[in-house]
C-alpha cells in the first residue's frame, strides 16, 4: 500500500503535497502550473499521436471543430496511467479536500471526455455542460480537468480556456494550453465555458488536452424552463450559446437550438448551412 501511495504521488509536481487555494470567481475553479514531473509528463506527451486518424470522433460544424479519442483501448499505454491515476482514491480524496465535495468519483465512462486535438481553425463555443450523465442515470457532472499536452504554444494562436460571468457578459479568467498545465473547475448553471477564439496554430499542429470529469448522485432538482433541459427538466447535452459581441446569426441560432438535444450532424449542416466550412 504504501509502495502505491508513492507511485500515485510520484507522478504530480509539488502541488500535490501542498495546500491549494480554490479560485471562486467567476466560479471554483484552480489553475495548476508543473501538474506532472517533468520525466512522466515527456514520456506522456511523446505517446500521443502526431495525426489523428480513424479512431477519433470529429466535429466539424460552426459550434465546435474538434477530434476526439475516448477508446481507451485506443489511447497510449502513459495516457491510461495518467487517466488510472486521476480515477484514482488518492487524487480523488485530494479533489475533495480542494473544493469541498465530498461525494464525488470519477465518470469511468469517458462519456465527452478523453484525449482532445483541436486543430487550426478550432473552436468550442460557450458552453454550459451536461447536468444530469446521459448514460449514469442517476448522476451528475461536477468537475472538470483539463490537462494541457501541448510541449509548445504560442497565444496568438488562440486556444485559451475561457470563464465566463455568470451571465455571459464577459470573459473573467483565460487559461491558456501552457505546457504541463492543468484547470480544474466546478460544473453548475453558472458555469460558461469554452474556447470560442478560432485557433490559428500552424496547419497540422493541434491543441491538444485531456479532459476528465467527476460525478456525483443526482441533486439538482428538475425543472423544464432550465436552459437546455428536455422532458425530464434536465440538462443531457452541452447547450451553447453565442458572445455578447458576436454577430446574430439565424443559421447559429437554430444550430445550438439542436446541440443540447444531440450532436449536429452533417445532414443538419446540409440542410441548415450548405457552404459553411471550417475555413470560413
Amino acid at each position: 500500500m504504501i509502495i502505491l501511495l508513492l507511485f500515485y504521488m510520484s507522478i504530480y509536481g509539488n502541488w500535490f503535497n501542498e495546500n491549494i487555494s480554490v479560485n471562486t470567481y467567476p466560479y471554483n475553479h484552480v489553475v495548476i502550473n508543473d501538474f506532472l514531473n517533468y520525466n512522466y509528463y515527456n514520456s506522456l506527451i511523446y505517446s500521443l499521436p502526431n495525426k489523428v486518424n480513424d479512431d477519433f470522433w470529429y466535429y466539424c460544424n460552426p459550434v465546435e471543430v474538434k477530434y476526439v479519442l475516448d477508446k481507451k483501448d485506443k489511447i497510449s499505454k502513459e495516457v491510461n496511467i495518467l487517466i488510472d491515476n486521476l480515477s484514482s482514491d488518492t487524487f480523488i480524496n485530494k479533489l475533495k479536500s480542494i473544493f469541498d465535495i465530498n461525494d464525488i468519483s470519477a465518470d469511468n465512462t469517458l462519456h465527452g471526455s478523453g484525449i482532445h486535438y483541436h486543430p487550426r481553425n478550432g473552436r468550442l463555443n460557450m458552453h454550459l455542460d451536461y447536468e444530469k450523465h446521459p448514460i449514469l442515470k442517476n448522476k451528475q457532472r461536477r468537475l472538470n480537468i483539463i490537462f494541457y499536452l501541448n510541449d509548445e504554444w504560442c497565444d496568438e494562436w488562440n486556444g485559451a480556456t475561457e470563464l465566463w460571468d455568470a451571465d455571459m457578459t464577459k470573459c473573467i479568467y483565460k487559461c491558456y494550453p501552457e505546457k504541463n498545465k492543468a484547470i480544474i473547475f466546478e460544473t453548475s448553471e453558472m458555469s460558461w465555458h469554452g474556447v470560442p477564439e478560432i485557433i490559428k496554430c500552424p496547419e497540422g499542429m493541434y491543441r491538444k488536452t485531456l479532459a476528465l470529469y467527476y460525478i456525483s448522485p443526482l441533486k439538482s432538482n428538475p425543472a423544464k424552463n432550465k436552459l437546455g433541459a428536455d422532458e425530464d427538466g434536465f440538462r443531457k447535452k452541452a447547450v451553447f450559446v453565442k458572445r455578447p459581441f458576436d454577430k446574430y446569426e439565424e443559421r447559429m441560432e437554430m444550430l445550438y437550438k439542436i446541440r443540447p438535444f444531440r450532436i449536429i450532424t452533417n445532414d443538419d449542416m446540409n440542410e441548415i448551412w450548405p457552404e459553411w466550412s471550417i475555413n470560413t
